[in-house]
């Protein structure tokens, strides 16, 4: 159970920051969402990307403790901004089909 529980928390990290990343303008358009990222879901996008990274902290905290729980939780927040960081830069197209999720629901 703990490794699952280590698995959902690096991806908590890692799609706060994506759709915290996916909200600007620059990124929207590079992992291929068109111009600009509709400002209609800038605002939603921001406020799922700082729950996830809530998530990724209360997982953190209830797998290890206060303790040992906040120290996994800041580096998974290092691994999973450099992880988001690495996409955009080498494989943008790789978060394609969360942009075209957004689209759809938006």
């Amino acid at each position: 159970m703990a490794p699952a529980l280590l698995i959902a928390l690096a991806l908590a990290s890692y799609f706060g920051f994506a759709l915290l990343a996916l909200s600007q303008d620059r990124h929207w358009e590079r992992a291929g969402g068109g111009r600009d990222c509709p400002s209609r879901l800038v605002l939603p996008m921001r406020i799922a990307g700082y729950a996830f990274l809530l998530a990724s902290l209360a997982l953190a905290l209830w797998r290890d403790g206060p303790s040992f729980g906040s120290l996994v939780w800041a580096t998974m927040l290092s691994v999973g901004a450099v992880a988001v960081t690495c996409t955009l830069t080498w494989r943008a197209n790789w978060l394609r089909p969360v942009v075209r999720t957004l689209q759809g629901i938006g």
